[in-house]
C-alpha cells in the first residue's frame, strides 16, 4: 500500500500502547504526533499550519478516523480490534485500579460489578466504542449512547476496506504485526515489551455468564464488527501463510534473548 503518512487509530484497551512503543522506535520524533483525545484531536489538528501539518509522518493516539483529510500527502490507517467481551473486562479492571481514569470514582462510589459498568451507559467508550472510532464518530453528542445502528457498521466496514493498509487483532497480536509488516512494506522485524497490561483480571471463560451477556447486549456492533474484522482477517492471513510463518518466527527470535513474554492486555 503506497502511502506519505502512516495513522495509528488506537482503540482503547486493545494493546494500542504496545504497538505505539514499536512505531516509534521508526519514526524521527519531530515526524511523529500523539494526540489521546478524539474531539480534540477533530478539532485543533486542522487549526495547525500547513507546516506542522506536514512534518507528520506518524499520526497516532486515541483517535476516529477522518484525520487524512488534514494531512499532506497519502495516509494510511492502522489499528488493533478486540474481542469486545475481552475488551469491557480489561477496561473495567483498568478502570478499578487506576484512581486518575474519569470514571474510577463512579465505580468504585458505586460498589458496580462488571455486569453494572457494561450496563450502566457510563461512556460512549462502552457503548460500541470501536466501531464509533472506526465510523469516525468522536464524540457522543454526534452519536448518543445508545444509537448506533447498522448504517455506522456499514461505513466503517468501507473505511476499513479503502484506508485501512490492516485492521489486526490484540489477540492475534504478532501475526497482525507481520501482516502490517508485509502491507505497509516494512523492511523490520518488530522487538516489543508489554506495556499497559492489566493484571489481577479474570478471563472470558471466568466472569458470570450475565455480565457477558450484558457487555455483548451493550455492544451488538462491536461484536458484529469484531466477527467481520476476524474473518477479513483471517482470508489476509491465508494469502501470506507462508511470509507470515517466517515473519512471526522472526519477531518471536527478536524478543527471545531479551526474555520477552507474548502479550496480554
Amino acid at each position: 500500500m503506497k502511502y506519505r503518512n502512516l495513522i495509528f487509530l488506537h482503540i482503547p484497551k486493545a494493546a494500542g500502547t504496545t504497538l505505539h512503543s514499536i512505531l516509534e522506535q521508526h519514526y524521527a520524533p519531530a515526524n511523529q504526533c500523539s494526540i489521546y483525545d478524539p474531539e480534540q484531536a477533530a478539532r485543533v489538528l486542522p487549526q495547525w499550519p500547513r507546516e506542522r501539518r506536514e512534518a507528520i509522518r506518524l499520526l497516532k493516539g486515541h483517535l476516529a478516523f477522518g484525520l487524512h483529510q488534514h494531512l499532506i500527502g497519502t495516509s494510511a490507517y492502522i489499528t488493533l480490534v478486540r474481542d469486545p467481551v475481552d475488551r469491557i473486562i480489561s477496561h473495567y479492571y483498568y478502570v478499578k485500579r487506576m484512581p486518575e481514569h474519569y470514571l474510577h470514582r463512579t465505580v468504585i462510589e458505586r460498589n458496580m460489578s462488571l455486569r453494572d459498568y457494561a450496563m450502566a451507559k457510563l461512556s460512549d467508550e462502552l457503548d460500541n466504542g470501536q466501531l464509533r472510532l472506526l465510523a469516525g464518530i468522536d464524540n457522543d453528542r454526534a452519536v448518543p449512547i445508545g444509537a448506533c445502528d447498522r448504517r455506522l457498521l456499514d461505513l466503517t466496514q468501507g473505511h476499513i476496506e479503502q484506508h485501512f493498509a490492516l485492521a489486526g487483532l490484540t489477540e492475534r497480536f504478532d501475526e497482525s504485526l507481520a501482516l502490517m509488516a508485509i502491507e505497509l512494506g516494512w523492511d523490520w522485524t518488530p522487538a516489543y515489551q508489554n506495556l499497559n497490561v492489566t493484571q489481577d483480571r479474570p478471563r472470558q471463560g471466568q466472569i458470570d455468564p450475565a455480565a457477558r451477556a450484558a457487555i455483548e447486549q451493550a455492544n451488538p456492533f462491536d461484536c458484529e464488527l469484531y466477527a467481520w474484522v476476524k474473518n477479513r482477517f483471517e482470508r489476509l492471513l491465508s494469502q501470506h501463510r507462508a511470509e507470515i510463518l517466517d515473519r512471526v518466527a522472526r519477531i518471536h527470535e527478536a524478543n527471545r534473548p531479551q526474555g520477552l513474554v507474548r502479550l496480554g492486555v
